[in-house]
């Protein structure tokens, strides 16, 4: 397991040193899971937002998709 630092409010951090080993473990793992799922929707955003402005580029330089069909049928 590797160890990232976070920047929370001074209250939180008071509380997070009170609280036991075991309500931090938990949350620990609660937290890791949630910054997980976020930074996987994030990359897949951005990969459709990639192919989007792709596609759009590839428009406006005239690669359309029925040029791209006419292309794979001459093949």
């Amino acid at each position: 397991m590797e160890r990232i630092v976070l920047e929370v409010d001074d209250s939180i951090a008071r509380k997070w040193r009170s609280s036991s080993y075991k309500l931090r473990s938990k949350l620990n793992k609660f937290i890791g899971n949630q910054i997980g799922e976020l930074l996987d929707k994030s990359e897949s955003e951005d990969t459709v937002r990639f192919f989007n402005e792709l596609r759009v580029e590839m428009e406006d330089k005239g690669l359309t998709q029925e040029k791209l069909d006419e292309i794979l049928r001459d093949e």
